[in-house]
């Protein structure tokens, strides 16, 4: 990567810490992914996005970001955590 392209990428990065309403190529650099994929996503119906005519294709920045927490793994400690307590409410029907 050439250093113009880190500046662009820098710069576009700084915009979009600033902007609630993004286009494709910056939801893009918010998600770390190439605008061809995110076509493919919104294509596919996978990621929440609007329209504003034929062609334009915006992203609220809040949206993406939840998009990206949707599915969070819990860590070793919570599952056993989550185990133990459903093997102490569960003791009877085992038996």
């Amino acid at each position: 990567m050439s250093i113009e392209e880190r500046l662009e990428r820098i710069e576009a990065l700084l915009s979009i810490g600033v902007k609630e309403v993004l286009n494709v190529r910056e939801a893009a650099a918010m998600l770390g992914i190439s605008a061809d994929r995110v076509r493919r996503l919104v294509a596919e119906r996978e990621l929440p996005h609007y329209r504003n005519g034929a062609d334009r294709i915006t992203f609220l920045r809040s949206e993406l970001t939840s998009w990206c927490l949707a599915t969070r793994i819990p860590t070793q400690a919570e599952t056993e955590s989550m185990a133990a307590t459903y093997v102490a409410l569960h003791k009877h029907k085992h038996k």
